[in-house]
């Protein structure tokens, strides 16, 4: 497939990064207590993004505008409701003392993010060559 390469190359230094940047900042005193949810919002993102990511070069790779549509902002909405979702039982089941457990989530949740638009926005342009 046109992705895969160029894709998961970037996936996967993405992924490092943020798994130093969870192992960093659980060291920190006043962090460490959300180390637990840390690592698993970043789990969470390194299996959720290549899914979710596949299914939208599926709609791109369609060739159909409509499908192309539905395919990136449904994945940036199923993205979105299952943080949110994560979220919300983390805050039920643990009651966090603090804010600082969304530290983690929104650096996650930006790289990743950023990381799958960058890569549908490069094979758009490659199985749309009339969208550059």
């Amino acid at each position: 497939m046109l992705f895969r390469s160029s894709y998961l190359r970037k996936y996967f230094l993405v992924t490092f990064f943020m798994a130093l940047f969870v192992v960093a900042i659980t060291r920190l005193s006043w962090f460490s207590t959300y180390e637990i949810f840390s690592a698993a919002i970043f789990i969470f993102y390194a299996v959720l993004s290549p899914i979710l990511f596949w299914l939208a070069s599926k709609g791109i790779m369609n060739k159909s505008n409509q499908r192309f549509v539905a395919a990136i902002s449904g994945v940036m909405t199923v993205k979105l409701l299952l943080t949110i979702i994560f979220m919300i039982v983390f805050v039920i089941m643990m009651k966090p003392a603090d804010g600082f457990f969304i530290v983690p989530m929104f650096v996650c949740y930006m790289c990743y993010t950023i990381l799958e638009v960058v890569e549908m926005v490069r094979l758009t342009k490659k199985v749309f060559p009339s969208a550059k």
